[in-house]
């Protein structure tokens, strides 16, 4: 890491690994210098309620806020507050790492959760291209069949009528031929 990325990283005499921490510490800093101006000159029993109230509240995660955190320590310890009174600074961090050796702090990508969103919408979009094929299918399945849907009614009542009349047509056809074989005559001839 460079001088520039280094001091561009840096807060309170910290380089952080990333600008996320790094913005994290800047607000732990201004928390502290409120805190600061609040507290200045109070009694040690204030500054043991406010440092009780920061621990409870998780108020400091960084080492800006550590090492404020343990600045009021000292106050309270010359202000004649027990160290068993006070408390340990609780910190929610894990240390032991197998990159000690490193020299440049480490940068811990965050995954961004666009992948499971992107198997969601490709599994999304398989899904409507197989129910549009089905919906498909469907259709040519009732526009071929012989049998009458709500779709194709009307063309087989058509189609069925069509050829009852033809055969009827056919029939009374023949049988007026034959009428006229035999020298029968019905209707109007």
């Amino acid at each position: 890491m460079d001088k520039e990325q280094e001091y561009a990283f840096t807060v309170n005499g910290f380089i952080f690994g990333s600008a996320e921490d790094k913005q994290l510490a800047d607000q732990e800093l201004n928390t502290a210098k409120y805190i600061e101006k609040k507290i200045a000159g109070k009694s040690p029993q204030t500054v043991l309620a406010i440092y009780r109230a920061s621990i409870d509240k998780k108020m400091f995660r960084t080492p800006v806020g550590y090492a404020y955190m343990h600045e009021l320590q000292k106050r309270m310890a010359k202000g004649g507050i027990s160290a068993e009174e006070m408390g340990a600074i609780p910190l929610y961090q894990i240390f032991n790492n197998k990159h000690d050796d490193e020299k440049a702090p480490r940068v811990i990508k965050v995954k961004k959760k666009t992948e499971p969103l992107r198997r969601k919408n490709i599994l999304l979009t398989i899904i409507n291209i197989i129910l549009v094929l089905l919906v498909i299918a469907m259709f040519a399945i009732s526009m071929s069949g012989s049998r009458p849907t709500v779709l194709n009614y009307r063309r087989t009542i058509e189609n069925e009528y069509s050829s009852w009349k033809q055969q009827l047509d056919e029939r009374e056809k023949a049988v007026r031929e034959k009428e006229r074989e035999l020298g029968i005559a019905y209707g109007n001839e």
